[in-house]
């Protein structure tokens, strides 16, 4: 088969386009290696990074200096890019005694880096937007004249990708397929995190100068409210509050309140002062106590109390006793109050 590309027509017409091209590259290209003067690709290794962001190299040569004490292959102040030595927008700074390829424009004679085996910086500087990202596809059918070419092949639906704007900047990584998401955007002024799943759980991280919102959800809601004033979780019916002065704890109808100087029990409205078990275990065996001697005045003079009934008065201070002793039937062991 022919080369269509050293196809010049009918006749010897080769030989004379190889003649006019000779003539053209005369005292330009390199007859020995057929490469424009200057134009050929240096391996070597980074000698110097510059303050300019520009590097030296040094060629891998045998020898290393002349005889006059000039290093042989040394290149100063090769520029990062081919365009120009630009310390915004697109940049790449190679590592010290990385490996490179350089290349030197004919025109100018400027040598730039095109090639780098190890980095130290990469820089991407947009003006409006950055997008970084993988993306699956479907797999090509090399088996299938009619299947659809690599640029062609349809997402599936799979991907990570960061895209960063001067407001905003997103991190996704989606399963469409499967319903699940991770997602989280920042702003100047806030960042938030949400992770959801097809059976309607998700998770939602808020967060701001001045505060953090936390939501869990998995059919029922779990949240978190914190700024520097309070900090609030909800379950369901249960809630607590965390004050510098107060903490609340909610579930219901019922409340536990702590304050600086008072706990409430039940509720902080319309209640009573708490009493101390047993000391008012106490305070009822003194009264028992002294019903026990008190007398009466009879026509025989000051008597006792009826002798059944200073009985009944001995016999309720002992049970009071051996209630206060076994904290039971009249002291509670789930409440205690401090004195």
């Amino acid at each position: 088969m022919s080369n269509k590309k050293n196809n010049t027509g009918p006749g010897n017409s080769t030989g004379i386009v190889d003649a006019i091209r000779k003539i053209a590259l005369q005292g330009i290209a390199d007859p020995d290696k057929n490469v424009v003067f200057g134009a050929k690709r240096v391996t070597g290794y980074v000698a110097k990074v510059n303050d300019n962001k520009t590097v030296d190299v040094q060629e891998y040569l045998d020898v290393e200096a002349n005889s006059n004490g000039v290093k042989e292959g040394y290149h100063e102040g090769v520029w990062l890019s081919a365009l120009e030595s630009n310390p915004n927008g697109y940049l790449i700074v190679p590592k010290l005694y990385s490996e490179v390829v350089i290349a030197k424009d004919p025109v100018t004679l400027t040598e730039y880096v095109v090639m780098y085996s190890h980095v130290d910086i990469i820089q991407l500087e947009a003006s409006e937007t950055v997008t970084v990202g993988v993306v699956e596809r479907e797999e090509l059918n090399l088996n299938d004249d009619g299947s659809p070419d690599v640029d062609e092949l349809e997402a599936t639906g799979v991907y990570g990708k960061t895209s960063y704007s001067k407001d905003e900047v997103r991190t996704e990584a989606v399963d469409e397929e499967n319903g699940l998401s991770g997602r989280t955007t920042h702003t100047k002024d806030e960042v938030k995190t949400e992770v959801v799943d097809d059976g309607g759980k998700s998770t939602t991280m808020d967060m701001k100068s001045d505060s953090l919102d936390i939501e869990v959800s998995d059919g029922d809601e779990s949240t978190m409210h914190m700024d520097k004033s309070e900090i609030v979780l909800e379950r369901g019916k249960s809630k607590t509050t965390l004050k510098d002065s107060e903490n609340t704890m909610e579930n219901g109808n019922e409340k536990v309140k702590v304050t600086n100087s008072v706990v409430y029990v039940g509720n902080d409205s319309g209640t009573s002062h708490a009493v101390l078990g047993e000391e008012l275990a106490d305070i009822l065996m003194d009264i028992l106590g002294y019903c026990s001697q008190i007398k009466t005045t009879t026509m025989l003079g000051p008597q006792p109390v009826l002798p059944p009934t200073i009985v009944q008065f001995i016999t309720l201070k002992t049970k009071i006793s051996v209630w206060k002793s076994t904290v039971s039937n009249f002291l509670t062991r789930k409440v205690e109050i401090q004195k």
